[in-house]
Formats: structure tokens, sequence, C-alpha cells
């Protein structure tokens, strides 16, 4: 099989600049340009069967050839933009910007849209004429842009694929599985942010502090059709996602001598996220893997089987054979998005060596694995070595079927006996526990509830360690080098998740599901290095 792939893309760009004088406390900036990108790709694969000649590798020395793949795009997009940047005394600036762009990927009667943006910054320090040498510097920070965004080629018009090999002889062309909105619209993210920044003690503790409010519109997205209409998935302007959260670093000069200096970094992120609208007539979707999005719930929030509980929380167990039942409705189990992450840098630097250490740690963030159930299940960790015991599930019995409720959903209900629940009394083996046994149950590993392939994603990681040599000035002047210098890194040298099995060893940064639009997703990959 060869396969030859061609990317190309061209770029031009042109704009004026005009500073005028205003006067000595005024500045002004202006500039108008235009831009012009495409990008344009052609894959083709061919295969050859049956080697004439052995130990030639040719597809001309083959008895059969044939085109097992032929595709091609291209995307262009021209843009107008404009801005004004103005700035007083040096310690007050005020931005304004706007563009224009014109796509090929989206209906001509959509494919013209304009985003315009405007930031504004205040050095109060500055303006004060503070001098101490505690507060160096302070500034405030505010802006709102919108952006746009066009569709991928091909994601705004039916696509028809040429097939030689046809009726009767004749080639044929046939339209593919996805339909499209003849009145697609562009994305729009639209963010207000507010920050500071502060300086202390002549710039050796300084500070940063963000928040911000993203709202992206008229998501762009392939909702799934039943296979009844004809197509497969249908490409509309899917809903609306809102994004807020807070950004905070801190620098800290701990030691600053000329042979020996010690810095520190530190940032905290946190982001909430979302899903506020879905395009009409749509309750929910998957978006990949086991990621779903529905109106008030996390964008990509993990969707499936719960055990059956009362409404105080208690398992409710099937008497027969001592396993919990599954509610028959799936439910929310997990929001793979992060509480939030920490990140703290230590640098050293004595004479011409440097050592940087960088810790990092992730709170929350659920995922789903395929890897920990089946081992689990399968016995073949030392979390469940003890094997001789038989077990209780904590929990209360329940009627054999499911009744309806309040809210017209079936569920199962607890057992009463003289108006009181009856504690489960009914033993497992470890087997059974770990790899559900036949008939109405399920427990918490293999053929168990998902949920219990849920875990969350908390970890705290030693992330990277450099150690670092500058070589001197007098070796590197003989190599007529400017600089210099040798370095040993290391990466992900150590990890600890305290709630995931602790024989699993498993490195919650994994996710062998490769989609753009999937998180927290485990379907069997192979342990990190």
């Amino acid at each position: 099989i060869e396969v030859v792939t061609r990317q190309q893309e061209l770029q031009s760009s042109l704009y004026l600049l005009y500073k005028p004088r205003i006067s000595d406390d005024w500045s002004l900036d202006l500039r108008i340009g235009n831009d012009i990108n495409e990008r344009s790709s052609r894959s083709q694969q061919v295969q050859g069967v049956n080697f004439v000649i052995p130990g030639i590798y040719n597809l001309t020395n083959t008895s059969t050839q044939r085109f097992s793949g032929d595709s091609r795009s291209k995307r262009r997009l021209v843009g107008y933009y404009a801005n004004a940047s103005f700035g007083f005394r040096n310690f007050a600036f005020l931005d304004l910007t706007g563009r224009n762009d014109l796509t090929s990927t989206l209906p001509y009667k959509n494919a013209s849209y304009f985003y315009p943006g405007v930031t504004t910054s205040f050095v109060y320090t500055d303006a004060i004429k503070l001098n101490s040498d505690i507060f160096t510097y302070g500034k405030i920070r505010a802006a709102y842009a919108q952006v746009g965004n066009d569709a991928a080629p091909g994601n705004s018009e039916p696509i028809f694929g040429l097939n030689s090999a046809g009726f009767q002889g004749q080639s044929l062309a046939s339209r593919g599985s996805s339909n499209y909105d003849p009145d697609l619209t562009p994305e729009f993210t639209q963010e207000l942010e507010l920050g500071s920044e502060m300086r202390f003690f002549g710039g050796r503790v300084m500070t940063e502090l963000t928040w911000y409010d993203k709202k992206s519109t008229n998501l762009i997205y392939a909702i799934g059709l039943p296979q009844t209409t004809g197509f497969s998935s249908f490409y509309t302007n899917l809903g609306e996602v809102r994004n807020t959260g807070w950004e905070a670093a801190v620098d800290l000069k701990i030691v600053d001598k000329t042979d020996f200096q010690w810095n520190v970094r530190g940032i905290f992120t946190k982001n909430k996220n979302t899903v506020e609208k879905l395009v009409p007539g749509l309750t929910r979707d998957i978006i990949g893997g086991y990621n779903w999005i529905e109106p008030g719930f996390p964008y990509g929030y993990l969707r499936g089987s719960r055990s059956a509980r009362t409404d105080d929380g208690r398992l409710i167990i099937n008497p027969s054979n001592g396993a919990p039942f599954v509610d028959p409705n799936p439910q929310m189990v997990g929001d793979p998005n992060a509480d939030y992450k920490i990140g703290i840098t230590n640098r050293f630097a004595y004479k011409a060596f440097e050592l940087s250490v960088l810790w990092d740690m992730t709170k929350g963030g659920d995922f789903y694995t395929e890897t920990i159930n089946s081992m689990l299940g399968r016995g073949v960790t030392k979390d469940n070595e003890d094997r001789e015991k038989n077990r209780v599930v904590d929990g209360v019995y329940g009627s054999a079927t499911p009744v309806p409720g309040k809210d017209g959903l079936n569920r199962y209900v607890p057992l009463l006996v003289n108006g009181q629940m009856v504690p489960n009394q009914t033993r497992m083996t470890t087997n059974d526990l770990y790899f559900s046994p036949a008939g109405t149950g399920a427990t918490f590993a293999t053929n168990g509830a998902f949920e219990y392939s849920v875990f969350d994603g908390t970890v705290y990681r030693l992330r990277e360690i450099v150690l670092a040599y500058n070589l001197s000035p007098s070796l590197i002047k003989k190599l007529k080098l400017s600089a210099a210098t040798l370095s040993f890194s290391g990466r992900n040298l150590w990890f600890w998740a305290p709630n995931v099995p602790k024989s699993s060893r498993w490195d919650t940064d994994n996710n062998s599901v490769v989609n753009a639009n999937t998180q927290g997703n485990d379907n069997g990959g192979a342990p990190s290095t």
C-alpha cells in the first residue's frame, strides 16, 4: 500500500501602519490590513496485490493494482481588519479592534461575519507617581472580545464520492451519509476578562490574577440521526457553552545573589464549563467515547448505568444473589473536567549550573477506565488478592421488578416488611463481587454498573526535573558559538493518584480515545511511560 498526502498553505498579509504625533501626553497607532489564507490538501492511496518478483517492493511489481482512496479539500479565508491603539502618558491604554472575514466553508449568505474587540489597561502606580520600596508596581486591565470561526471544509454542503467500479462497468457517484444545515452560521465566542498585576519589594514578589467569562454560541456540530432518515448525522449550529474561571500566578525571588538564585513560580487555574442551550428538539447527545452534552450539565460529562438506590442513598439488593440492582435509567456518573489545577516550579542557579523542578497537581476530574475494570474483574492485582472470604454488600433488599415512580420512570424500590426495609444478608464470593454473577444485578467491576469504572482523577505529580550546565564563555568562544548548554531531563518521574485502586498504579493522564471532543476515556490503553 502506498499513501501520498499533499498539503499546501498560502498566506498573504498586507497592512498599513500610521503613527501620528498628537501631543507629548497622547500616542496613537492606527493599523488597517488584509489577510488571505488558503489551505488545500489531497490524499491518495494505491494498493497492489501479489508481488510478481519476490523482494522488489514496487507497485508495478504487483499483479493487481487498485485505488483505495482519493480525497481532496480546499479552504479559503479572506479577512479585513483595523486596529486603533491609544495611550495616555504611558500609564493608560485603550485598544479597539474590528475584523471581517469571508470564508469558503459556509453557505454564501452566511459566509461574511464581523467581530470586534476592546482592551484597556491602567498602571495606577505610575498615574499617582507612587514611590514605594514595598509596593513597586500595580496595573488593572479589562478586555472584551468576540471571535468568529467557520466550519471545516466539506461540512456545509453535500459531498459525493466517485466509484469507478460501479454498476455493470459504469462509474457512479454516491452521496455521503451526512446531511447539512443550509442555514449554517459561523461559531462565535465572546469573552470578558478582568485582571490585575502587582509587584512588591522591587520585583522580588510578583502576582497576577485574572477572572474570565467566555461564552461560545452557534457551535457547529454533527448531531446523530436515526438511519431511517437516510443519513447518520446532521451538521448544524448546536447550542451554547459557557466557561468561567480564575487564573492566578505568583513569582518569588527567594534568593537573589550573584552566585546563587532561587526562584519559585506558582500557577493556579480553575474553570467551570456548562452547556447552556442545545438546538430545539435535542435533549442530549453523545459527542464521543462516553462523553455527553446536555443543557445544565458540564460539557462532555460521563453518562451511564448506576446501581439502584433508596432515597437516602442505600444500595437496593437483589435477594437472590446479593448483587445491587441496576437502575433502568442511565444518569450522569462523572465530570471529566478538573475542579482546579496547581503547578509549582522551583529554579535553582549556582554559577554555571541550573536545576529546575516542576511539581503539579490536579484536583478532581473523573475518568472512565476499562483497564482497571478488567484488572479487578479478572483478579490480577493485589487489590482483590483476599479471595477466601465471602462478603455482604451494604444495602437493603429490593422488589424483583421496577415500578413506575412519580416522574413516570421505572425504578427499583426497597422490599418492606411491616413497613421497614430489610438489610441485605446474602453473602457473595470475591469472584462474584468483581465479576458480576448471572441474573439480575451487577457488582463492582466486569459486567458491573458503569459508575464503578469511573474514578476520581485527583493526582499529585513530579512532572519534570531538568539539570543544566552552561558552558563557560571561554570555551564557547573557541567553538565560535554565542551560547551552549548541556542538560539532562526527566518527565513524569513520580505520581500519586489517591482515589484509584492502589495496586493498579494507574496514571490518570491516560486517555486511549483520541478525539477532539472526548476526555476521561480509557478503553484499554497501554501504561504510560
